[in-house]
């Protein structure tokens, strides 16, 4: 490099250089003072030509290595002429080398500006070492600096901002180099609101990492001793006599260098403590109780009175359409008015949805409003027999089972189904031999009373 004398240069033909560190200069207001009374008393350091926004190169005028501070505040003060020494022949990589070593020993400078100005050497090529020996830093914070630089640029002077929640220091930034993965460091910063939380989630991230790396050695262990994962299946029956605990693994430990664990049909799965090894037991044949035995026999009643509502349903729905004939004369003033007091008595009950389901087989709710109509219009030319039978249906359908919850005849209910059953026999109706023992409570599947 060649270094010329000190050459008055026009404020105008001199630029700042693109890639200067330092970039907050501070209060200039004391220099600028300084200036305006004394003039320029040290000279700056330039090299020759100068870089335009775009980083494309010029050969006129020049760049600004050393001085920058004292180039805003002359500007500030109205100089306009100053004092340089010119370089030439130096490297872009000892133009940012030199301006990082000035800004280095400078007591204002803030971490964040130290962290970037270490990691732009190291760019340029320097080690860890020659960056310590060109600024004076030792090794250990040249490299805890190293370490802010990897963090979010942006997340860093928010949390640093005087005006913020609260401000970062040293040992935040050293509690988050504890962390690997610079992904996670950010995110941590991120999320805490002040220097506890950041100890506290780094804590939480070792330890959890911690647990992690030790599970990964226990399963490969029990892996190797042929235990396999738990399926979802074992580990809903964890807590019955079906599988029984074997051994539980700490993850917060020192994992074991061997396992010692006997039995067959052994599984392992996670709980909150650790890895357990379960292992999952012959299963007992289960005892069949007299509730069990009456229950099984409530079910076959229950499937008897389906197939008999589903007869008795279809036997009406013959009525309706006109394939069993419709009672006459006296017979059917009889049935009519032995229909009206029996519903009467079971409570039963007629709108237009239980004919729409009768007539047509489909739900009244979302049924086009024509079709409603012609139900509507059905029903004021209905036989009165028809009416009444539709009803019938419908109550014996809402009656429920002849079954008590124990295995027992419903008395009341059976009664109910008699009357309505009367009823039917005037058109045809008769019982098959289970139905009729159904009905009336005599079937062998009832529970008996002791």
């Amino acid at each position: 490099m060649t270094t010329s004398g000190i050459t008055n240069i026009n404020a105008k033909l001199i630029h700042q250089h693109p890639d200067n560190p330092r970039k907050d200069l501070g209060d200039l207001s004391e220099l600028s003072e300084s200036i305006k009374k004394k003039g320029i008393m040290q000279n700056l350091t330039v090299v020759p030509g100068h870089w335009d926004e775009n980083r494309a190169h010029h050969d006129e005028g020049y760049t600004l290595i050393i001085g920058h501070r004292r180039f805003a505040a002359g500007k500030m003060a109205g100089v306009t002429m100053y004092p340089c020494r010119i370089v030439e022949d130096m490297s872009y990589k000892d133009q940012v080398g030199t301006m990082l070593e000035e800004n280095m020993q400078r007591i204002d400078l803030t971490v964040l500006e130290q962290a970037e100005g270490f990691q732009m050497m190291l760019d340029l090529g320097d080690t860890e070492e020659q960056i310590a020996e060109k600024t004076g830093f030792s090794r250990t914070t040249v490299h805890r600096r190293l370490e802010i630089a990897k963090l979010d640029r942006d997340l860093v002077k928010e949390k640093t901002d005087e005006n913020g929640v609260y401000q970062l220091n040293l040992k935040d930034f050293a509690q988050l180099s504890r962390i690997e993965d610079v992904e996670t460091r950010n995110q941590i910063l991120k999320n805490a609101a002040d220097s506890r939380q950041i100890q506290w989630k780094v804590e939480a991230e070792i330890k959890n990492r911690e647990r992690e790396k030790n599970k990964k050695i226990i399963v490969e262990l029990l892996e190797a001793a042929g235990i396999k994962k738990a399926t979802k299946e074992i580990e809903r029956k964890r807590y019955t006599e079906e599988v029984k605990d074997k051994k539980s693994i700490p993850l917060d430990k020192e994992p074991p260098e061997e396992l010692n664990i006997h039995g067959t049909n052994l599984f392992w799965l996670e709980s909150w403590d650790g890895i357990c090894v379960v292992e999952k037991l012959p299963r007992k044949p289960k005892e069949e109780t007299e509730w069990d035995k009456q229950q099984k026999k409530n079910k076959e009643l229950e499937t008897l009175q389906k197939k008999m509502d589903a007869r008795r349903q279809s036997f009406i729905r013959m009525i309706i359409i006109g394939k069993i004939e419709l009672l006459k004369g006296e017979e059917r003033q009889k049935v009519i008015e032995k229909m009206i007091r029996t519903l009467t008595e079971v409570g039963g009950w007629i709108n237009e949805r239980r004919f729409s389901e009768v007539y047509t087989g489909k739900e009244w709710y979302g049924m086009p409003e024509e079709e409603r109509n012609d139900i509507r219009e059905r029903i004021r030319q209905e036989d009165i027999q028809i009416l009444l039978l539709t009803v019938l249906n419908g109550t014996m359908d809402s009656t429920g089972s002849l079954v008590n919850y124990d295995g027992g005849f419903d008395a009341k209910r059976g009664r109910e189904c008699q009357k309505c059953f009367k009823i039917l026999m005037r058109y045809g109706w008769s019982y098959e031999r289970e139905e009729a023992d159904l009905v009336y409570g005599n079937h062998e599947l009832y529970k008996k009373e002791s």
